[in-house]
């Protein structure tokens, strides 16, 4: 069994404003996850941390890659043990193509293994399969992309990259009910086993997700954690029926 643990985790910004508290998470590959809660709860720190944001840091708990304690990795060495975080506010990058951007990742992940123009040949599939319209792979990293163009892109990042786990901040903000659809349809029929945990807000995103467990969060902690009867808790009486 493939595991990433949360253990303890304590976080706080540079200027020393704790926001995480004592969280503790659990993710199988091969599983889905949510992590919900209201605005502020911590979901995107816990992520951001996670993946060694420069902006936060973690005080107390330690994070686990298959019984190997990772907490102080730096960004890139989590990343190449197959940890993927997709932002809430891709990045745009001037002057790094999508392809070089990728082609330099694939790169490092493989020691130059990976026969790059067969990834190519796949991108048109799998554009169109994401709602992307004229994808030009040449094109400068998010530049000039409207919100839900950049979310599709994190996402076919993720989709090439086929990561042991992926981590999804709201990538269903920027896109419209059709966009919605199509995301999370992709995203409930990966082609490749990986520990998948989305944040998100939207309800129509968890109905197509059936995620396995859902961890709540709020005021920097984890306040429930269950199956999807979580939905309709929240549904019905919000976060603070929890």
């Amino acid at each position: 069994m493939r595991e990433l643990q949360i253990i303890d985790l304590s976080v706080e910004t540079n200027d020393g404003q704790k926001i995480l508290s004592n969280v503790s998470m659990n993710f199988e590959v091969g599983k889905r996850y949510a992590i919900l809660g209201p605005n502020g709860s911590g979901k995107s720190t816990l992520v951001n941390a996670l993946m060694g944001h420069p902006h936060y840091r973690i005080i107390n708990g330690r994070v686990l890659l298959n019984g190997c304690d990772i907490t102080n990795l730096s960004t890139d060495e989590k990343a190449r043990l197959g940890i993927f975080l997709g932002f809430q506010y891709p990045l745009e990058i001037e002057g790094v193509s999508f392809s070089s951007f990728l082609r330099t990742v694939l790169n490092q992940q493989t020691d130059g293994k990976t026969n790059f123009f067969d990834i190519l040949k796949d991108l048109p599939q799998q554009t169109k399969e994401l709602g992307f319209r004229n994808f030009d792979s040449t094109r400068d990293l998010n530049v000039g992309f409207s919100g839900g163009e950049k979310k599709r892109s994190e996402i076919l990042q993720m989709l090439i990259l086929k990561p042991k786990f992926a981590f999804l901040d709201e990538p269903d903000s920027g896109l419209d009910i059709d966009g919605l659809i199509t995301l999370t349809g992709k995203l409930a029929s990966l082609d490749f086993s990986t520990g998948l945990v989305v944040i998100t807000h939207h309800h129509k995103a968890l109905e197509a997700l059936k995620p396995d467990v859902i961890y709540v969060m709020k005021n920097g902690g984890l306040i429930a954690t269950g199956g999807t009867e979580l939905i309709k808790k929240i549904q019905k009486s919000g976060f603070k029926g929890l």
